[in-house]
């Protein structure tokens, strides 16, 4: 059987994957993993160009975790709590009405929500709110309007389509940190580059994650080129040149438009897997990685997350026997994973970006990882197969180094 290295390698010689930036470490610090394989570039002018380790990389939802660490802050603090009704805060949200389907002539029927929009509910996708593109009524609403899908460079521009059922009783993948990121900006009085600059990043000693690439020429010029599974159906992946999600946004978007280097996201995996209060205080990181649905919204999540159509919008193995909910942050896996290669303990949170991004932190474990990639479409199943073998060697690595070795 080929080496984790081996493997990636050739995957990266026969245009599985453009490239990869693999890192993990245990809590002790006794076990550490980190290389990078591939090209930066499948662009003719920058082709040659090796995958380095600090390359910059579109994150998307990754960007999510970190929003909702500076939410939970906020509610340390006591700005605000869990359960507070955001309405004041976000009378735009409070605003929205729910799509309960359409009149006989097609025409959209809307009705006024009942339950309260909490700050629980926006950390734990149980709002209402739901991307619309990956919504049929919605896409049937945008339609009919003659609007475009989510691409307003707002939040408010963007997501601003209705609710689609009402707030706590069901789960759907939504734009709701993006709105939890703007309640962060209206409590602090600072954009979220400035906020997370202040109380993310300057305590981990990060320097190299950004909402603006572009503001900052050292990060710019190590951005990595995304890549697109090849339309022709080669199989292969192929330079694209855009756009992505980000594209135009004026906004510091906190449920996807953030860029970072693969190690210093680490370090922010790393805080929480060794729960150093340099982010959070014990009891908050303790909150964020407990199950955080009500049972409809769990009976909700379960019920999507068993849709093969569902699933496959995302990266990482989800095997339907493992029970799931949600934490403050991530699926949050509620047992152990006794399925044939599995290795995630109970208490587990993992959570990936549009590029197909993956990240895990295991505190039962031990042990917490990230894969950096720039490959659309969310999902791709190729790369997924890739992170799959990540993620197992990095368990299968780190218990066999033992508490004082290191790699």
């Amino acid at each position: 059987m080929p080496s984790l290295e081996e493997s990636f390698e050739a995957a990266c010689k026969d245009g599985t994957i453009p490239g990869a930036v693999l890192l993990a470490t245990n809590k002790s610090g006794s076990f550490q993993y980190a290389k990078a394989f591939g090209s930066r570039s499948l662009g003719e002018s920058k082709s040659n160009e090796p995958l380095e380790m600090n390359a910059v990389m579109f994150i998307a939802s990754c960007t999510k975790l970190m929003t909702s660490i500076a939410a939970m802050q906020c509610v340390e603090r006591g700005q605000i709590s869990l359960d507070d009704d955001v309405s004041d805060l976000l009378p735009e949200l409070a605003r929205l009405e729910i799509l309960a389907g359409s009149d006989n002539a097609g025409n959209p029927v809307l009705r006024r929500r009942k339950n309260p929009i909490t700050l629980r509910l926006l950390l734990t996708r149980s709002s209402g709110l739901c991307y619309d593109a990956m919504h049929p009524a919605l896409m049937r609403y945008r339609q009919h309007r003659g609007e475009p899908l989510s691409f307003g460079v707002t939040i408010l521009e963007r997501f601003n389509a209705p609710l689609v059922f009402e707030p706590g009783t069901d789960w759907l993948y939504s734009p709701s940190i993006d709105y939890a990121g703007l309640l962060v900006e209206r409590l602090t009085g600072l954009d979220l580059e400035a906020y997370m600059q202040k109380h993310l990043w300057a305590p981990l000693g990060i320097t190299d994650i950004t909402f603006w690439p572009s503001a900052h020429p050292d990060l710019a010029n190590r951005l990595t080129d995304m890549t697109v599974r090849d339309p022709a159906g080669s199989g292969r992946v192929v330079h694209y040149p855009g756009p992505t999600i980000s594209t135009g946004a004026k906004e510091c978007m906190g449920g996807q438009g953030a860029y970072a280097a693969m190690p210093d996201y680490l370090k922010i995996l790393h805080s929480l897997l060794v729960d150093d209060e340099r982010l959070l205080r014990r009891d908050t990181a303790a909150t964020m990685f407990s199950p955080q649905l009500t049972p409809q919204s769990r009976e909700g999540q379960k019920k999507l997350m068993a849709r093969p159509d569902v699933a496959a919008q995302f990266v990482g193995y989800f095997p339907p026997e493992v029970k799931m909910n949600w934490g403050l942050g991530g699926i949050l896996i509620t047992e152990d994973d006794t399925t044939e290669g599995g290795c995630r303990k109970k208490g587990s949170m993992i959570w990936s970006g549009m590029p197909n991004l993956f990240w895990f932190i295991d505190r039962e474990a031990g042990l917490c990882g990230l894969y950096g990639g720039q490959v659309l479409p969310a999902g791709d199943a190729q790369t997924g197969r890739m992170i799959t073998l990540f993620e197992r060697a990095m368990y299968a690595k780190s218990a066999a180094a033992g508490p004082k070795a290191r790699i």
